[in-house]
């Protein structure tokens, strides 16, 4: 009876320790460090487990491991860190060596690829000492598979230098599926933040690779901040040695279409990305928003954000040049067209490079609003502060709507051929744009400068003297050449020699162009000359004119007169100006004013119909030419053009004198 007891007793107890087994496990330890020593070993890794190891028999078999490390065996740095991991498994297979996992769970990953790249980097190194050096990069069929894979609240840890990102990765999932045929598919489905991927290739893929059989891989991207419409791309995708190819690439990006081939090597210290692309059309707006941040003056936000920061010309956030100490690379695209904000490249061939840190765009003899341009940008990331370099060729360009698009400029027309060439150190644009020093040299030929009919204005400078001219966009002024060269310096444009040619009109100008705040202070002298020709070229040809002064932002600069000696002496300026023609000079200038009346202008009364009356009053529009010429002749001075005449009201709304051009 007692030994019935015991027995009782015994059993009683191996059922309870089942139970307690069943729902909290069993010791595993030593079971996971028994498998996985050969294959760490292999590999030249360290499992550390740093909390519980067990495996559970209920609801369903599998491993629960907590605090995990992954170590690099040769320098000890942490690769992986999960703080929980979930296994799928059958008792048969812990038994059997090979293990088949159903579903693999890993709960709050952090994947840190500095020493992964670091142990690359020593690969390749050892791959170009031994024979082996073609020696495929995937590992050989291992003795795990995995059905499922489900990552939630992963990071994705990334130094370049000395500085570090890290990238959330809300939910991933890779899993093997069932396929038409009997096959199965690998399907990856990813969201980090507000992007979305999706991934589809072989159900064996690894093994295809490691043998060096082509993977067709479909891919499907969805990231507002860089594409307006999901992008996808189908290729073909084939190992070589440490190099893995896609080729017979194809997809749709931004709803151009894509073609071309890619190729990354693992040879070297850093991946070598090596690509040809074709595209029917491609927006670089978001990458070169992502690099600089969105343009504040242009008041347009970044992709997928509804701020706006139009408080400077310039944007102050600091350059976004991180991965680029992460690969090498050399990209071949051409285009039908290439977007950059409303900058329009049609047909465009640009190959970029990156190496050592420098990162390059060549732009090949491209098409640019009706004309032709080349050019190459430089970014130099390798020293303390980014160095940007610019330098460009143009010609037969159509000015106005480039101007427009590029720098919301849009008071001449015309075509523009030209050279720029600058340099700027700095660690964001507005640093970069306060630095430039270098040299510009435009033309423009054939066109006008829109807003403002300058013989009109000089026609009725005493009208209009003391208010300023405001442009009407109707007005324009005729040239047939435009030109000048520029140098800069800290940020502005310094110019001594702008000549513009045009119907009974010529003009010099001297000033500034400051590109850290987008404005103008420049003084010109327009002035109406007696024939359609340049004065110089013949003897009898003579001009005359009033000092300009052209002040504010370029998008709406306003121009001043700047002659003070018109105002207080307006006598003697005429007497010396008969003086200087001599005898004749009356005929002259009358045949000056029968030209200008061709050319069209501000004419007409004054506001409302009505004429003003008395010594103090305005003149009507286009009746000072006449008047010169009378005073010309020796007729006595006009109402208004004696020494009496009104000096301006001290709360004219006038601007200063701009300072000289330096």
């Amino acid at each position: 009876m007692i030994s019935k007891k015991i027995a009782a007793i015994a059993a009683g107890a191996v059922l309870i320790a089942g139970a307690l087994a069943a729902v909290h496990g069993i010791p595993a330890r030593g079971i996971v460090e028994s498998l996985s020593r050969d294959a760490l070993a292999r590999n030249d890794l360290v499992l550390d487990i740093g909390g519980d190891a067990r495996l559970t028999v209920w609801p369903s078999t599998g491993l629960v491991l907590e605090g995990v490390r992954l170590r690099d065996r040769t320098t000890s740095d942490e690769m992986v860190r999960v703080e929980k991991v979930q296994a799928g498994i059958t008792l048969a297979d812990l038994w059997g060596g090979k293990i088949d996992i159903a579903d693999l769970t890993l709960t709050r990953p952090v994947v840190l690829t500095e020493p992964m790249f670091a142990r690359a980097a020593r690969a390749a190194a050892a791959r170009k000492r031994s024979i082996g050096a073609n020696e495929s990069i995937l590992p050989a069929d291992s003795a795990v598979s995995i059905r499922s894979m489900t990552v939630e609240n992963g990071t994705v840890v990334v130094r370049d230098g000395r500085e570090t990102a890290e990238t959330k990765i809300d939910s991933l999932r890779l899993a093997t599926l069932p396929a038409a045929g009997g096959r199965s598919n690998l399907h990856l489905d990813a969201r980090i933040g507000p992007s979305t991927l999706r991934v589809t290739a072989a159900g064996d893929t690894p093994t295809r690779l490691a043998e060096g059989r082509a993977v067709p891989i479909e891919a499907t991207l969805d990231a507002p901040r860089l594409f307006r419409t999901p992008a996808t791309v189908s290729t073909t995708v084939t190992s070589a040695g440490p190099v893995l190819k896609a080729d017979n690439l194809n997809g749709v990006v931004d709803q151009g279409r894509l073609r071309g081939a890619v190729s990354v090597s693992f040879a070297g210290a850093r991946p070598f990305v090596d690509a040809t692309l074709e595209s029917e059309r491609l927006d670089l707006t978001s990458l070169i928003d992502a690099i600089t941040g969105p343009d504040p003056a242009a008041g347009r936000p970044p992709r997928g954000s509804t701020a706006t920061d139009t408080a400077q010309p310039w944007s102050d956030a600091p350059l976004n040049l991180f991965g680029l100490g992460l690969v090498e690379a050399n990209v071949a695209l051409t285009a039908r067209e290439v977007l950059i904000d409303k900058v329009r490249i049609a047909p465009a061939a640009i190959e970029t490079t990156l190496i050592n840190d420098v990162l390059t765009f060549k732009l090949a003899p491209s098409g640019v609003y009706d004309g032709q341009a080349t050019g190459e940008i430089a970014v130099d990331r390798s020293r303390d502060e980014p160095v940007v370099t610019l330098r460009t060729n143009f010609s037969g360009l159509n000015a106005l709507p480039f101007l427009r698009d590029a720098v919301a400029f849009e008071h001449v027309d015309g075509r523009a051929r030209g050279s720029l060439d600058v340099r700027g150190a700095g660690a964001s644009p507005r640093r970069i744009v306060a630095g430039l020093t270098g040299r510009a040299d435009l033309t423009f030929e054939d066109g006008a400068v829109r807003g403002i009919d300058m013989p009109a204005m000089l026609r009725s400078v005493l009208d209009t003297i003391l208010a300023g001219w405001q442009g009407k966009g109707a007005d324009q002024t005729r040239f047939t050449t435009f030109k000048g060269s520029f140098t800069v310096d800290n940020g502005v444009a310094r110019t001594t020699d702008v000549a513009f040619q045009g119907p009974y009109m010529v003009m010099s100008a001297a000033g500034n162009i400051d590109l850290r705040t987008r404005t103008l202070d420049v003084r010109a002298d327009p002035r109406l000359v007696s024939a359609p020709t340049t004065p110089g070229q013949s003897s009898n040809v003579w001009g005359i004119g009033v000092p300009v002064a052209i002040q504010g932002p370029w998008s709406a600069p306003r121009i001043y007169a700047d002659a003070p000696n018109v105002l207080s002496n307006p006598d003697g300026v005429l007497k010396g100006l008969r003086d200087a023609l001599g005898p004749g000079g009356g005929a002259q200038i009358g045949k000056m004013i029968e030209g200008l009346k061709g050319l069209g202008g501000q004419t007409g009364g004054l506001p409302g119909g009505g004429a003003a009356t008395g010594p103090d009053a305005l003149r009507e529009p286009g009746t000072l030419a006449d008047d010169i010429m009378k005073a010309l002749k020796g007729a006595a001075p006009p109402a208004g053009l004696s020494r009496d005449i009104p000096a301006p009201p001290r709360d004219s709304t006038a601007p200063p004198r701009p300072a000289p051009a330096a």
